[in-house]
């Protein structure tokens, strides 16, 4: 009309035929339906395009037969929407890792896809936004962006995970059809193998401390530029002998001692409780019920990270020691304080009594480490290092997992154990020794 195109919708004259029967080469057949969406908000569906009454018919009873099941079916609803509702019904998981999918929703998933229809959400969508990130992780390499963290694979991988893990509930209600982000191909997220600091590695790393410091920097600030050969590091056993002889006389020495030698993750040290602690049982042992956390910045206390994180942990007869002396100290700091006191229960606590900080933890090891100079590793690494000593003293790697809290032996296995070269050395002679010869290499 007047040159313009413009929808007749029902007034349309071809709609119809003389007789006024429907006309089937003519238009398109639509269903309007009130639905219930996210929250209980109620909207209007509106679909079309079937080419018959009887396609729209059967449309629309697929959507009430969902709508009965109590089905979300409101077509309209972005993927910002699904995700906001989704993370705010979302019981079933801990704290920190609903944390951790709200920082992903918020940072990436809703910023680059939260206008999108769900329904309308394919593998090209996501896979753009990890074309995103790695585009970002190269300014970051050449340096053209300040103050922005690189974001490894394993990252990459976990946030990934909190999508799928989204839609695979978005699945069974039957909101979309397929799970796109499981679609979505990535590099492998795998945690790097433990690394020994072998003489070798650690002559190499103060080499280059060295030359920094010749240039000017300070010894603290150099040791600060010059990374580890590899993220995760393990000490040697004649290093962390020296860390322990230097903490010797330190107020937590007994944490330091349980984390070194029974590879406890911070959190559980941190939530440890006397009692917890059998110390006259047979034999002596530690019962791991809870476990201090950070998330938002606020620290929580919380089950164990895994069904399996719930464990007995061995104290030993060098433990047990190390434990009473502590329990000695601790009260004499109690007397000291006085009603300032603050009874919180736990093992390791602040000089008042009250509950230690996880990351003042870290922060305190980091500053005991550049102390006694010995080559850098995470607390966690304690953690590695733990494992790989039990190993290295022929402890059955079924015990390590039960010690650790892991719940299958393959964890155990390919994580969180570094083998030794005296160790690895000592194999292979036991091999030559045991394959009899009647001439010896000369």
């Amino acid at each position: 009309m007047n040159g313009k195109r413009r929808q007749l919708g029902r007034s349309c004259p071809k709609l119809k035929r003389p007789d006024g029967a429907w006309n089937p080469r003519h238009g398109t057949w639509y269903f309007a339906l009130p639905v219930v969406g996210v929250g209980g908000k109620r909207s209007q569906m509106l679909r079309g395009g079937f080419e018959s009454r009887d396609d729209a018919q059967d449309a629309m009873d697929d959507v009430k037969a969902k709508a009965s099941k109590g089905i979300i079916v409101n077509d309209r609803l972005t993927v910002g929407e699904y995700l906001d509702g989704w993370i705010k019904g979302k019981t079933d998981i801990k704290r920190k890792t609903r944390a951790l999918y709200q920082g992903h929703i918020d940072r990436y998933w809703t910023p680059h896809l939260g206008h999108l229809r769900l329904g309308d959400l394919r593998v090209a969508h996501v896979s753009a936004v990890f074309d995103a990130i790695n585009e970002r992780n190269e300014q970051v390499r050449k340096g053209r962006l300040r103050n922005v963290k690189h974001v490894s694979a394993a990252t990459m991988q976990r946030i990934r995970a909190t999508l799928r893990v989204a839609l695979s509930d978005a699945l069974r209600e039957g909101l979309v059809s397929v799970n796109v982000a499981s679609l979505v191909k990535l590099p492998s997220g795998k945690s790097p193998k433990p690394m020994v600091w072998t003489v070798e590695r650690e002559k190499r790393w103060r080499d280059e401390v060295a030359k920094l410091v010749e240039q000017g920097k300070s010894y603290k600030r150099a040791r600060d530029l010059v990374p580890p050969p590899q993220s995760v590091m393990v000490w040697r056993p004649d290093q962390l002998g020296v860390f322990l002889d230097h903490v010797q006389d330190h107020r937590l020495f007994a944490l330091w001692f349980l984390l070194s030698h029974r590879g406890l993750r911070r959190g559980e040290a941190c939530g440890l409780e006397w009692l917890d602690c059998a110390m006259d049982a047979t034999p002596p042992s530690a019962t791991i019920e809870r476990q201090r956390v950070v998330v938002e910045g606020r620290v929580i206390e919380d089950t164990p990270k895994s069904e399996a994180g719930g464990r007995v942990v061995p104290l030993g007869t060098d433990g047990v020691e190390v434990f009473r002396a502590h329990r000695v100290a601790q009260k004499k700091e109690r007397l000291a304080w006085g009603e300032a006191w603050v009874d919180s229960g736990k093992v390791f606590t602040q000089e008042d009594g009250s509950p230690l900080h996880p990351d003042w933890v870290s922060d305190e090891f980091e500053r005991l480490i550049e102390e006694c100079d010995l080559p850098p590793v995470r607390l966690h690494d304690l953690r590695h290092g733990a494992a790989s000593i039990m190993l290295a003293a022929k402890v059955e790697m079924k015990v390590v997992q039960e010690i650790l809290g892991h719940a299958n032996l393959s964890t155990t296995a390919n994580t969180y154990t570094s083998v030794y070269p005296e160790v690895a050395a000592a194999a292979a002679d036991a091999v030559a020794a045991f394959v009899p010869r009647a001439k010896k290499t000369s």
